[in-house]
Formats: structure tokens, C-alpha cells, sequence
């Protein structure tokens, strides 16, 4: 699939006369032909363990890619929540540190792996709807090496209020290491729905701001250190009507700097909940190319979808019983924040499947 340029952009933003091309190189490099993470496949024992954040191991690692999955025991809006260990993990869930070998996983995603990233776990009990930890999205600091995790946190299916907070550490793999610091944007945070960062050798950095639980719009934050963060509170990104991207967009993984010196910007689509038929289904990814000396500026859009719901276990193909996946938990979903460079301007694009495993394609951009 080829997802050319198109120059209409987004409000507030510059144009620039560069041509790119992001395409999909391989669908589902997983092999056997499976997705990378699930029950199905007995690389999960969670019912459920969907977005997933990539991340270079510390020096000395021995494995060479990290991941931090979003599991989720069970969801009392879809199925019982009867019989679970932790019933208090569901629709936020818990965040689990493995170790891979991507297109393959290193180590089972196992209740053994979970990190609570610097906070009190919550209380355990047989109450659903309690507080955790939704959708994270890693980034390291190029010069000093620290890793940054952004990450939500959500009572009750995330309402009626979303935060997205930070936690920081030199090795994501020791779950005392984690430091807690707080809401990304200070302790009087707007409702945000996921944050990506680029953090840059100098300042300023850049956070682009999800505004909502379901995709709305994109705003901007700049930073000196990392730490503390400034909103800027006009819409940096948002729909384009008539596009595929009409409904809104939401913030994908961390941004990766290009051979050109630009930026490559991964983004989401979430057409609603509860589920409103579209022929891209409910979530799809997207792409945007950021100019390298301010990636404010927004110089090519993808005028079509990256990546929509192909496979069995994305379109929820055993949904009512039928079919190996009669538990996934919202049919037609991809929707990403995870993306590991592998060179030559090729990346993986690991993405939360039907919101109940994981997937992972990849992509090459062109100019």
C-alpha cells in the first residue's frame, strides 16, 4: 500500500515543496502468520493486551528490543469479568515490561511483568472500573540516554476525566528504577487522551497532545528539560473534511528523525464509541513528515490510511463465537504507539489490534 503527499495540512501549519512516500513494505512479519502478541497464540496469559510502546534496551540488555503492553484482565462492557485474578484491571488495565526480539517476543507477557512506573499499583479486590494505566508511548532523551513514558490513567473507562502522566527512568526493565513525575502538562492538566514526545539533542522538545478519549484534535507543547511542559492551546492537527481523516486524529508513537533530517509523525483515526460503521472501521494509523529544524511545521499528510483492519484478529473476525478470536474487545481497530527504527528510513509499527492483541507491520518512507 502506498500512502502518497497531500498538501492540505492542518490549521497554523507551513508547507514546504518536499515530495515523500510512506508505504508498507510487510503487513505481518510475525511468523506463522500470527499477530505478535495475543492468548490465542500463548504469548499473553491476559485475556486481553493490546497498545504497546517500543523502546532500545540499556546497554548490557539481553534482549534487543523492549516493549510495555497494555494488558487487560477482563471488560465488564464486553464479556464477564468472573473468575479473574485482578478484576480491578479492566478498560485501563496495568502496563507490562518484556523483553523481544522483534518480530518476536524474548519473554511471555505474564502478571510476573508488570510495572506500575514509580505509582502504587491499585488495591486489589473483586471492584471493576478501578484506577490504572492505559496506552503508553515511549521516548528517550538523545543525550543523556533517560527514557520518558507517557502514559494515561483512567477510572471507570477514562470519564469523566483522562490525564496522560510521566514517568521517567534509565532502565525501563527494573520496576523500582521508574520515577513518577506527575501529569505531563502540571498538576492543573486539561483532559488529555495521549501524549507523544520528541525529545531533541537542544531544546525546545515537543509534545503533540491528544485532546480527547476518542481522536479529536492535536495540540502542541514545547519543553527546555523534558520535565515541565508549556501547552499551546490553539489545535496544532486535527481532521480534514472530506478526508479519511475527517473524524479526527489522535497522537501515535514517539516521532523518529528521517536520513533528510525530517521527522516521520505517526498518527491515529478513531471514527467514535461506540463503534460507528465506516469503511475504515473504528481505528486506522496515518502518517504526517514534520520539518527537521521546526517540527511545528507540518510539510506532507498522508492522503490515505497507512494501515486499516486486515487480518482475523484486527477485524475481530470471532466476535459472537466464531472463529479463533471470540474475545476481542471492539472489532476493526488498529491504532498505534509503538515504532522502532530499523535504519535506511524503515520502521515497525506496532499497534493495538481490535483492542485485544498486537500487531506489527512494516513501513519505508521515500523521498
Amino acid at each position: 500500500m502506498n500512502s502518497p503527499l497531500f498538501l492540505v495540512l492542518c490549521a497554523g501549519c507551513a508547507l514546504a515543496s518536499r515530495n515523500y512516500t510512506v508505504s508498507v513494505e510487510n503487513r505481518n512479519p510475525v511468523p506463522n502468520d500470527s499477530s505478535l502478541i495475543s492468548r490465542i497464540n500463548e504469548t499473553s496469559t491476559f485475556n486481553y493486551s493490546f497498545t504497546t510502546a517500543w523502546f532500545e534496551p540499556p546497554s548490557g540488555s539481553p534482549y534487543s528490543d523492549g516493549l510495555i503492553v497494555r494488558v487487560v484482565e477482563c471488560n465488564p462492557n464486553h464479556h464477564s469479568c468472573a473468575g479473574v485474578d485482578h478484576p480491578e484491571w479492566t478498560n485501563a488495565g496495568a502496563l507490562a515490561v518484556v523483553g523481544a526480539s522483534l518480530p518476536t517476543l524474548a519473554e511471555k507477557v505474564t502478571i510476573q511483568n508488570v510495572s506500575w512506573m514509580g505509582l502504587d499499583p491499585p488495591p486489589h479486590g473483586g471492584t471493576v472500573g478501578l484506577w490504572g494505566l492505559a496506552d503508553p508511548r515511549m521516548s528517550r532523551n538523545p543525550t543523556s540516554g533517560e527514557y520518558f513514558l507517557t502514559y494515561d490513567n483512567c477510572t471507570e473507562n477514562c470519564y469523566p476525566r483522562r490525564t496522560t502522566l510521566l514517568s521517567t527512568t534509565w532502565d525501563p526493565f527494573n520496576s523500582s528504577a521508574w520515577v513518577f513525575r506527575g501529569p505531563v502538562l502540571g498538576a492543573d492538566a486539561p483532559y488529555t487522551g495521549g501524549i507523544s514526545l520528541l525529545l531533541r539533542e537542544a531544546p525546545p522538545h515537543f509534545a503533540f497532545v491528544g485532546d480527547s478519549d476518542t481522536a479529536n484534535a492535536i495540540r502542541l507543547a514545547t519543553s527546555q528539560d523534558g520535565y515541565s511542559w508549556v501547552l499551546n492551546n490553539s489545535v496544532w492537527m486535527n481532521g480534514r473534511p472530506g478526508m479519511w481523516d475527517a473524524s479526527g486524529v489522535a497522537a501515535g508513537p514517539g516521532v523518529e528523525r528521517l536520513s533528510s533530517g525530517d521527522y516521520l509523525f505517526i498518527y491515529n483515526i478513531d471514527t467514535g464509541f461506540p463503534y460507528h460503521p465506516s469503511y475504515l472501521g473504528r481505528c486506522a494509523v496515518g502518517w504526517a513528515i514534520l520539518d527537521g529544524d521546526d517540527p511545528s511545521i507540518v510539510i506532507a499528510r498522508a492522503s490515505a490510511p497507512l494501515l486499516t483492519s486486515t487480518y482475523p484478529w484486527e477485524t475481530c473476525g470471532g466476535e459472537g463465537g466464531k472463529g479463533p478470536w471470540p474475545k476481542c474487545q471492539e472489532p476493526l481497530v488498529v491504532f498505534s504507539t509503538g515504532m522502532k527504527p530499523l535504519g535506511n528510513d524503515r520502521f515497525l509499527i506496532i499497534y493495538g489490534a481490535a483492542d485485544s492483541v498486537v500487531g506489527v507491520a512494516q513501513i519505508a518512507v521515500s523521498f
